[in-house]
């Protein structure tokens, strides 16, 4: 059940990130109240990986900060939300396979000369695709 709905809630994101390059608050923060009920009536892991996985999150929100939108504070939001149904490993995982895959995405682009170096990409959709490189692994 939980799969479908982190599937749901990248496949918004990604469409919205692609098309508008932002993603809408309100849809994450109502897929992350939908995940803190889903976690009281059927637990998959513990309150603290729980946090933990919302503490990446956090910290891609702060890293926007610091960097003045640079990072999307959209995309840490969309982390914070994930962690609370992957945990902090099963969110770090998908944290580290997207920016893998859009590290190698940017460098096909930039070598193919169709972006610059300060030109943005849409994270979410990279997110979405590191999922299901996660549930084709067996997350």
């Amino acid at each position: 059940m939980q799969k479908v709905i982190v599937l749901g809630l990248l496949g918004i994101c990604s469409l919205e990130d692609l098309r508008h390059k932002r993603l809408t608050i309100v849809y994450i923060l109502m897929f992350g109240i939908g995940g803190v009920i889903l976690h009281l009536f059927a637990p998959v892991c513990s309150i603290y990986s729980i946090l933990c996985g919302m503490l990446l999150g956090i910290a891609m929100i702060l890293v926007s900060l610091i960097t003045r939108g640079n990072v999307g504070i959209g995309d840490g939001m969309l982390l914070l939300v994930t962690g609370v149904y992957l945990g902090g490993y099963g969110n770090l995982q998908l944290l580290m396979t997207g920016l893998l895959l859009s590290a190698l995405w940017a460098l096909g682009l930039l070598a193919f000369k169709k972006k610059k170096g300060k030109d943005e990409i849409a994270f979410a959709p990279f997110l979405l695709l590191a999922y299901f490189v996660l549930l084709f692994q067996g997350i």
